[in-house]
């Protein structure tokens, strides 16, 4: 009985060492959450770990596309355990499309090299230098599910957002414009929207940008102004603009609006731009040297109107240089300056370090992040 008990407990060791074998990896999927409502924000997990320790492995996971979703990557993240024993971090955002129970697909797969195929690779000094010799294994990914519910009626925004607008002026000529800006900020699904589309008997040049468009953990963070100029040769009304959302977060919707804007356009008569006054031609001959005096004369004013405005400028620039960097009292602020005014500039760490700021994560102050700022652009 015990010699039968031995064997049975060898083939179960054998078979259990083999089947550990053969598992390259393990993965892990998880989702903030498993319910939500179209285009809210889910941010989804993917966590590999090398099981067969006796090559180096590196992982590569890749989301399928589909129509009942949109997924980005937000992060990636590896590390080592121990040695031959990798971990992989893969965090997505994934926006839900189709009001139904959707399937997430992966495809996982792992390569692995010997640590000698390593280090040959990165030698640089032999003269059979060769890509690192690798063997790709695939492992099936079962589907994750996420049940999407429809919202209750159709909206325009979903996540949390504000609205807000400039107009600068509201009385104009027929051949004048007025500038209506927009602006958007927020966070969620990011929807193309575009609020002027057309007015009857109303020229409108519009420009859209972008201050901000980055991935977060809560959706698109977005900072987007919308620009309009529009010119009309009578008096007409800018409409109201109202766009319905959703908040996920405070699970309620909400309206954003704008008030309509009346513009009073002023006509001119055109005859009264065209000069009625006749003069005598030929009256008197211009000569040679009155040419010459008038060049002259033009010479001297066009140096001194140039020496003029340089010095004017010089002495403006030295006054104005960096106050809107200084004039900002708060980090998004500052943010939007640096994009729109200083993209010529190394900028990149201070935005990174200003958003940690405004969302309370640095141990740095304002002031000091701007005193940066100031000290390396001067």
């Amino acid at each position: 009985m015990k010699k039968n008990l031995g064997k049975i407990y060898v083939i179960f060791f054998l078979f259990t060492t083999a089947l550990f074998a053969q598992q390259a990896a393990v993965y892990k999927i998880t989702a903030d959450k498993t319910t939500a409502y179209v285009k809210e924000a889910v941010k989804i997990t993917f966590y590999a770990e090398q099981k067969d320790t006796t090559n180096v492995m590196f992982f590569f996971v890749n989301p399928l596309k589909s129509d009942n979703y949109e997924i980005k990557l937000l992060t990636k993240e590896f590390s080592d355990k121990g040695y031959h024993h990798s971990i992989a971090t893969f965090t997505y955002i994934l926006f839900p499309l189709q009001a139904k129970k959707i399937n997430l697909n992966f495809e996982f797969s792992v390569k692995t090299a010997s640590d000698q195929g390593v280090a040959h690779a990165f030698v640089e000094d032999h003269d059979d230098s060769k890509g690192i010799e690798l063997k790709m294994t695939n492992i099936d990914v079962q589907p994750f599910s996420i049940n999407v519910k429809k919202l209750a009626h159709p909206v325009d925004l979903v996540g949390d957002f504000e609205l807000k607008s400039t107009l600068d002026k509201t009385k104009i000529n027929q051949f004048e414009t007025v500038n209506m800006h927009y602006l958007l900020n927020g966070k969620g699904y990011d929807n193309a929207i575009n609020l002027l589309d057309h007015l009857e008997g109303v020229t409108i040049f519009s420009e859209q940008n972008n201050i901000i468009n980055k991935l977060t953990k809560n959706g698109y963070e977005i900072s987007r102004d919308y620009t309009y100029s529009l010119s009309a040769t009578g008096n007409f009304t800018i409409p109201k603009i109202e766009l319905s959302a959703y908040s996920p977060a405070k699970k309620s919707y909400y309206t954003l609006d704008i008030p309509a804007q009346n513009i009073t356009v002023d006509k001119i008569d055109t005859a009264t731009l065209i000069d009625q006054e006749q003069y005598p031609q030929n009256e008197s001959l211009i000569t040679l040297d009155t040419i010459k005096t008038y060049i002259i004369y033009f010479f001297l004013f066009l140096l001194g109107y140039i020496t003029a405005k340089m010095t004017t400028f010089k002495i403006k620039r030295k006054k104005s240089l960096f106050d809107d960097i200084k004039k900002s009292s708060k980090p998004k602020e500052l943010i939007f300056v640096l994009l729109n005014k200083y993209s010529d500039k190394p900028m990149d760490k201070f935005i990174d370090e200003l958003e940690k700021i405004d969302y309370g994560k640095s141990d740095k102050s304002f002031s000091e992040v701007k005193s940066s700022i100031l000290k390396e652009f001067m």
